[in-house]
């Protein structure tokens, strides 16, 4: 089932709001409208019972008593809808009265009920009558020396009535009038107010490349929007951004891949050709299979590589353990130091306190192998790898590793974790390298929350890495890395 869309699910809410407070207000001016008439009418038939109990307190002949009565309330006459009745208490025979007994006003004159008798030298106002001919009276109980009074003076409340059915009809269109007029008016606000929403919709269907680098900044900066949908428009540009650089990456990524592929690929096709045509040279065939099988190690290294990279792109999920860095960089100082020591330079190992980090193991192993490999295959011949751990006082442990390696060009320097990034393309085809290693290691810093910068100084290269001291005793091997902020490096590396 289709739900309703924004528009009319705002409209409908607001619409609800505006009829309840119509209803609210029309309802409380209906009551006090029609308590305003009745207060009105009770006001007058007060002043009329007022006058007549004056009158009969007053010592006076029957017929002068007549006319003052008649004059109080008006009967006989033409337009007069005034009734009264005046009665003795314990008499069944009305003193004096406007209508018969048997008249319909006289009969509703003497059918009050009796719940509505007042009390002695007191009154109280009855409706009486029946619908589209309703009456209101008021009944008065007065003491005098003969007895007990009553009188009850009614007066018609039609018209009354019917000023409120027509106020009651008014307030109906007008409700109604400013509902359909709200929910037109909030319709057209909602309409307007998401018509950028809609723009950029229509603008994003057309986005096939970004040329220009700042193609993805200009293209929503002449939309007219009100600030409240301003940080969607500038998530969408940052998205993009993002986005255009991600494609950019992978474009290069692609291509470099491609690349290097094609190079031993080529190397391989050319020596197997070479042996192809010289068949009787046994000699040279086996050098040209030992070639090859060098270009195959290094497209399966590289192949290796591109996995690895491709896995961590994939998900930050990891096994975290903890890790006790100073074993680890000793076995890895055991491991490198042969081949170090194999062209004449050693392995040094200064301070290595007892140091636990968080942290998954087999990427850690990754990236202090990275830079072990780097200064083992460009550091000096005599050179030697100093590889340190100190305690700093935030509870933090900084693992340094120390080569005697060559300069590197200051423009090269950001560039030397980019994928497929060589400072001295020459070295390339002596060391294998295709310029992965780094960038793998920046990627595991990355993935713990981590950091990489490199310095280089003539004649000497170091490897900075940080991470806290304080292990946790409860360790959650399915925590991934990006969630576990007790694991921070920061790793500066010369190759």
């Amino acid at each position: 089932m289709t739900s309703l869309s924004l528009k009319w699910r705002v409209s409908l809410w607001v619409s609800a709001v505006i009829a309840a407070v119509i209803a609210t207000i029309s309802i409380v001016a209906k009551v006090e409208f029609e308590e305003s008439h009745l207060r009105s009418i009770d006001r007058t038939l007060l002043a009329m019972a007022n006058g007549i109990a004056a009158s009969l307190n007053d010592p006076q002949g029957d017929e002068e008593l007549m006319r003052d009565i008649q004059a109080v309330t008006g009967r006989p006459g033409r337009n007069s809808s005034t009734s009264y009745r005046i009665w003795m208490d314990g008499s069944s025979t009305d003193l004096l009265a406007s209508d018969t007994p048997d008249s319909k006003y006289g009969r509703w004159l003497r059918e009050l009920p009796d719940r509505s008798s007042p009390a002695q030298e007191e009154l109280t106002f009855v409706n009486i009558g029946q619908p589209h001919d309703e009456y209101r009276a008021v009944w008065m109980r007065e003491k005098t020396d003969e007895g007990t009074v009553n009188i009850v003076v009614a007066d018609s409340s039609h018209f009354s009535h019917h000023e409120m059915y027509e106020f009651e009809r008014l307030l109906l269109v007008l409700g109604g009038s400013l509902i359909l007029g709200s929910v037109v008016a909030v319709m057209w606000t909602v309409r307007c107010g998401l018509r950028p929403i809609h723009v950029t919709a229509e603008r994003l269907n057309h986005i096939y490349h970004i040329s220009s680098p700042n193609a993805e900044k200009a293209f929503l900066d002449d939309l007219k929007i009100p600030d409240e949908l301003r940080p969607f428009v500038e998530a969408l540009r940052n998205m993009l951004n993002r986005l255009d650089r991600v494609l950019q990456q992978q474009k290069q990524f692609t291509s470099d891949a491609a690349h290097e592929l094609r190079t031993p690929l080529a190397l391989a096709k050319s020596t197997l050709q070479t042996a192809q045509m010289n068949q009787e040279d046994a000699s040279e065939n086996r050098q040209a299979i030992v070639d090859v099988l060098k270009d195959v190690v290094r497209m399966e290294h590289l192949t290796e590589q591109l996995l690895v990279l491709a896995r961590m792109d994939e998900t930050n999920e990891q096994v975290i353990t903890e890790v006790q860095l100073d074993v680890l960089l000793s076995e890895l100082a055991e491991t490198f130091g042969e081949k170090i020591r194999s062209s004449g330079g050693k392995v040094i190992l200064e301070g290595l306190p007892v140091t636990t980090v968080r942290g998954n193991l087999d990427e850690l192993i990754r990236v202090f192998s990275n830079v072990l490999d780097n200064a083992a295959k460009y550091g000096p011949s005599n050179g030697a790898v100093r590889i340190t751990l100190e305690h700093t006082p935030d509870s933090y442990a900084t693992a340094r590793i120390h080569d005697e390696g060559g300069s590197i060009p200051a423009d090269a320097l950001p560039h030397l974790c980019d994928r497929f990034y060589r400072a001295d393309q020459s070295r390339c085809s002596s060391t294998g390298g295709a310029g992965l290693g780094l960038a793998i290691a920046r990627e595991i810093v990355s993935r713990h929350d981590g950091n990489i910068s490199i310095t280089s100084d003539a004649g000497s290269g170091t490897l900075d890495s940080t991470a806290p001291r304080k292990a946790s005793p409860n360790i959650d091997p399915t925590i991934p890395a990006s969630q576990t902020r007790d694991s921070l490096f920061e790793v500066l590396s010369l190759p």
